[in-house]
């Protein structure tokens, strides 16, 4: 008998080959590493775009509560700031922070509902902040004027009542529309406003100055290369008054320069029209109760470095004071009629790695426009 052998279907098959194996290894490493260079793409098109948007933010948040400021710069209840009388003063006799400068709610020397100071090598304001914790060359505005929220006083008490009307202030204005007011200090009673045909009302006292830091958080010292983690930021802050006296609030992270023009009515007519923008050098004492609106300038950095590509450039503030920074990092700075004098980005590592981006605006002093009687 013959036997016939039976041959399986699969006996031919051995698997994969080592040259078949490497390379189904090599397709995959190399679809692997286009994955990993389009999530890292995708990543560095994130911070960009992340940076890009903090820019933006910090930018629109530090003009909000700048131009809040100047909007309400000059309002004292419906009352002129020459019809204000008691403790209000127009800066004679001030030295910077001092009470007859915080009093100075009259136009004249260092005095007014805006008044401004051009940067330079120290902080222009002496006493109010010490040099090491300014922004060389940036500019500093101080604005005054009453809140519009009138605190809970009866007509014809003496008594103040702090209640509903905070943050708490050192002095308060009776004021009577159209008509006079009076400046007091808080310790003292609600003054009677003999000859007022309305009634009082009674309103807290303020005064911000904006100026430049350059670190977030001074810690128990001041600014020094340390500041904020060993990588300073600078920082817009406002020195406000309270019940106790001036108080520093840091505002917003990032803003690297700013700068302040003052817009100039015909001081022969008071039309309201601006002629012409004048940095603070150039205002004359008797010009600041003409300034009918502010034009600011800022420029923002990011907080990340950015280190794909060198991030120079020329950022402009006014006609008279612009900084190029090549993309070696190194600083040129262009400032004519004292205008950013002083300005540096020697506590900045590689300034070139970090994005900006500017800001200019003019705001209108709606309170000088509508000129109370």
């Amino acid at each position: 008998m013959i036997r016939r052998r039976r041959f399986s279907s699969h006996a031919g098959q051995g698997g994969f080959s080592l040259v078949e194996l490497l390379i189904a290894v090599a397709l995959g490493l190399i679809v692997v590493a286009g994955l990993i260079n389009l999530l890292i793409s995708n990543r560095k098109a994130y911070q960009v775009q992340q940076g890009n948007n903090y820019l933006q933010q910090n930018l629109r948040f530090a003009s909000d509560r700048i131009n809040w400021s100047l909007r309400m710069a000059d309002f004292w209840g419906g009352v002129a700031a020459p019809n204000v009388a008691g403790a209000m003063t127009d800066g004679t006799g001030t030295s910077g922070c001092n009470a007859a400068w915080i009093l100075a709610g009259r136009s004249g020397n260092l005095g007014g509902g805006v008044y401004g100071y051009d940067g330079g090598s120290s902080f222009p304001v002496g006493s109010c902040v010490d040099t090491q914790d300014y922004v060389k060359g940036s500019d500093v505005l101080v604005v005054r004027y009453v809140d519009t929220d009138p605190c809970a006083v009866d007509d014809t008490s003496a008594v103040l009542d702090t209640t509903g009307c905070l943050p708490a202030s050192s002095h308060y204005l009776a004021a009577s529309a159209g008509q006079i007011g009076n400046l007091f200090a808080k310790t003292a009673g609600v003054p009677t406003l003999t000859g007022a045909s309305t009634r009082r009302y009674v309103y807290p006292y303020r005064v911000e100055m904006y100026y430049l830091q350059p670190c977030s958080n001074r810690g128990t010292g001041h600014c020094s290369s340390s500041s904020d983690g060993g990588s300073p930021q600078f920082t817009l802050m406002r020195m406000r008054l309270t019940d106790t006296g001036m108080q520093r609030d840091a505002i917003v992270e990032g803003i690297e320069q700013l700068q302040f023009e003052y817009g100039l009515e015909n001081t022969a007519t008071s039309n309201g029209i601006v002629q012409e923008y004048r940095s603070a050098t150039d205002m004359g004492a008797g010009d600041w109760s003409h300034v009918v609106s502010v034009r600011v300038s800022m420029i923002a950095r990011s907080r990340e470095r950015d280190v794909a590509v060198p991030h120079g450039g020329t950022f402009a503030l006014t006609a008279n004071c612009n900084y190029v920074i090549a993309n070696d990092g190194a600083l040129t700075l262009n400032s004519d009629n004292t205008d950013c004098d002083g300005f540096t980005l020697s506590q900045t590592v590689k300034p070139q790695q970090f994005t900006r981006a500017p800001l200019t605006q003019v705001v209108q002093v709606r309170n000088r426009i509508r000129r109370p009687g």
